[in-house]
Protein backbone atom coordinates (compact mmCIF):
# COMPACT_ATOMS: atom_id res chain seq x y z
CA UNK A 1 0.00 0.00 0.00
CA UNK A 2 1.52 3.41 -1.00
CA UNK A 3 2.65 5.67 1.87
CA UNK A 4 0.06 8.38 1.19
CA UNK A 5 -2.76 5.80 1.37
CA UNK A 6 -1.39 4.46 4.65
CA UNK A 7 -1.28 8.00 6.00
CA UNK A 8 -4.83 8.69 4.79
CA UNK A 9 -6.05 5.47 6.42
CA UNK A 10 -4.44 6.56 9.71
CA UNK A 11 -5.97 10.03 9.39
CA UNK A 12 -9.46 8.71 8.63
CA UNK A 13 -9.39 6.61 11.78
CA UNK A 14 -8.35 9.66 13.85
CA UNK A 15 -10.58 12.30 12.22
CA UNK A 16 -14.13 12.65 11.00
CA UNK A 17 -14.24 12.84 7.22
CA UNK A 18 -17.16 14.67 5.62
CA UNK A 19 -17.73 16.56 2.40
CA UNK A 20 -17.42 20.08 3.86
CA UNK A 21 -15.34 19.44 6.99
CA UNK A 22 -12.56 17.06 5.95
CA UNK A 23 -9.97 16.16 8.55
CA UNK A 24 -11.73 17.72 11.52
CA UNK A 25 -10.46 16.60 14.91
CA UNK A 26 -12.98 14.41 16.77
CA UNK A 27 -12.17 15.85 20.19
CA UNK A 28 -14.21 18.85 21.30
CA UNK A 29 -11.90 21.86 21.44
CA UNK A 30 -12.06 25.38 22.73
CA UNK A 31 -9.38 27.70 21.39
CA UNK A 32 -8.77 31.41 21.25
CA UNK A 33 -6.79 33.30 18.67
CA UNK A 34 -5.83 36.93 18.22
CA UNK A 35 -3.82 39.26 16.05
CA UNK A 36 -0.58 40.90 17.16
CA UNK A 37 -2.22 44.00 18.69
CA UNK A 38 -5.26 42.17 20.09
CA UNK A 39 -7.76 44.24 18.08
CA UNK A 40 -9.21 41.03 16.60
CA UNK A 41 -9.84 38.16 19.04
CA UNK A 42 -11.87 35.03 18.42
CA UNK A 43 -13.04 31.97 20.31
CA UNK A 44 -13.50 28.72 18.43
CA UNK A 45 -15.64 25.96 19.83
CA UNK A 46 -15.67 22.43 18.59
CA UNK A 47 -13.42 21.11 15.83
CA UNK A 48 -10.47 22.55 13.92
CA UNK A 49 -9.08 21.03 10.73
CA UNK A 50 -5.39 20.26 10.74
CA UNK A 51 -3.10 22.69 8.90
CA UNK A 52 -2.96 23.03 5.12
CA UNK A 53 -0.13 25.16 3.73
CA UNK A 54 -1.22 27.32 0.80
CA UNK A 55 1.43 28.44 -1.68
CA UNK A 56 -0.84 30.47 -4.02
CA UNK A 57 0.31 33.89 -5.19
CA UNK A 58 -2.36 35.68 -3.11
CA UNK A 59 -1.19 34.01 0.13
CA UNK A 60 2.39 34.91 -0.81
CA UNK A 61 1.38 38.55 -1.18
CA UNK A 62 -0.77 38.76 1.98
CA UNK A 63 1.50 36.73 4.29
CA UNK A 64 4.92 37.43 2.77
CA UNK A 65 5.37 33.67 2.43
CA UNK A 66 3.11 30.65 2.18
CA UNK A 67 0.12 30.61 4.52
CA UNK A 68 -0.58 27.92 7.13
CA UNK A 69 -4.35 27.70 7.68
CA UNK A 70 -6.65 25.68 9.86
CA UNK A 71 -10.39 25.79 9.25
CA UNK A 72 -13.75 25.28 10.92
CA UNK A 73 -17.41 26.01 10.29
CA UNK A 74 -17.96 29.77 10.54
CA UNK A 75 -20.74 29.12 13.08
CA UNK A 76 -18.08 27.82 15.49
CA UNK A 77 -16.30 31.20 15.57
CA UNK A 78 -17.30 33.85 18.09
CA UNK A 79 -15.71 37.28 17.84
CA UNK A 80 -14.57 38.51 21.25
CA UNK A 81 -13.29 41.69 19.58
CA UNK A 82 -13.44 42.76 15.95
CA UNK A 83 -13.00 46.52 16.22
CA UNK A 84 -9.99 46.49 13.85
CA UNK A 85 -11.16 43.68 11.53
CA UNK A 86 -11.38 44.64 7.87
CA UNK A 87 -12.29 42.44 4.93
CA UNK A 88 -10.77 42.61 1.45
CA UNK A 89 -12.45 40.87 -1.49
CA UNK A 90 -9.32 39.29 -2.95
CA UNK A 91 -11.04 37.52 -5.87
CA UNK A 92 -14.45 36.73 -7.32
CA UNK A 93 -14.74 33.72 -5.01
CA UNK A 94 -13.07 34.77 -1.75
CA UNK A 95 -12.31 37.47 0.79
CA UNK A 96 -9.53 37.90 3.34
CA UNK A 97 -9.80 39.27 6.85
CA UNK A 98 -7.01 41.31 8.40
CA UNK A 99 -6.37 43.66 11.30
CA UNK A 100 -6.35 47.28 10.17
CA UNK A 101 -4.09 48.28 13.08
CA UNK A 102 -1.26 45.71 13.16
CA UNK A 103 -1.75 44.33 9.62
CA UNK A 104 -2.07 40.67 10.64
CA UNK A 105 -3.60 38.53 7.90
CA UNK A 106 -6.01 36.34 9.86
CA UNK A 107 -8.77 34.84 7.71
CA UNK A 108 -9.52 33.41 4.30
CA UNK A 109 -13.19 32.89 3.44
CA UNK A 110 -14.60 31.42 0.25
CA UNK A 111 -17.78 33.38 -0.39
CA UNK A 112 -20.10 30.39 -0.85
CA UNK A 113 -18.57 28.22 1.89
CA UNK A 114 -19.85 27.64 5.41
CA UNK A 115 -16.24 27.28 6.60
CA UNK A 116 -13.66 29.93 7.44
CA UNK A 117 -9.90 29.45 7.31
CA UNK A 118 -7.87 30.89 10.18
CA UNK A 119 -4.13 31.61 10.02
CA UNK A 120 -2.52 29.06 12.35
CA UNK A 121 -0.07 31.62 13.72
CA UNK A 122 -2.91 33.43 15.49
CA UNK A 123 -3.11 30.66 18.12
CA UNK A 124 -0.82 30.17 21.10
CA UNK A 125 1.07 26.93 21.63
CA UNK A 126 0.29 24.18 22.12
CA UNK A 127 -2.13 24.03 19.20
CA UNK A 128 -2.08 20.22 18.91
CA UNK A 129 -2.55 20.69 15.17
CA UNK A 130 -0.38 19.05 12.53
CA UNK A 131 0.43 20.06 8.98
CA UNK A 132 -1.52 17.77 6.66
CA UNK A 133 -0.73 18.92 3.10
CA UNK A 134 0.42 21.63 0.69
CA UNK A 135 -1.84 23.23 -1.92
CA UNK A 136 -1.14 25.40 -4.99
CA UNK A 137 2.39 24.01 -5.04
CA UNK A 138 3.05 25.05 -8.63
CA UNK A 139 3.00 28.69 -7.40
CA UNK A 140 5.58 27.98 -4.66
CA UNK A 141 8.49 30.40 -4.41
CA UNK A 142 12.02 29.14 -5.07
CA UNK A 143 13.59 30.08 -1.70
CA UNK A 144 12.22 27.16 0.37
CA UNK A 145 11.64 23.42 0.08
CA UNK A 146 8.45 21.44 0.67
CA UNK A 147 8.32 18.58 3.14
CA UNK A 148 8.49 15.50 0.91
CA UNK A 149 6.43 13.42 3.35
CA UNK A 150 3.33 15.62 2.91
CA UNK A 151 0.84 15.32 0.04
CA UNK A 152 1.06 18.07 -2.60
CA UNK A 153 -1.72 19.46 -4.74
CA UNK A 154 -1.55 21.98 -7.60
CA UNK A 155 -5.03 23.28 -6.63
CA UNK A 156 -7.32 22.77 -3.64
CA UNK A 157 -6.92 19.35 -2.07
CA UNK A 158 -9.66 16.84 -2.74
Amino acid sequence: MPKHFQKLKRITSEYNISKDNKYMKKKLTYKTAKCLCGGVKIKITNKLRHIINCHCSQCMKTHGNYAAYTSCPEDNVTFISKKTLKWYKSSKIAKRGFCSKCGASMFYKRLKSKNISIAAGMFNNPTKLKTYSNIFTKDKMDFYQLDKSLPRFTKYSK
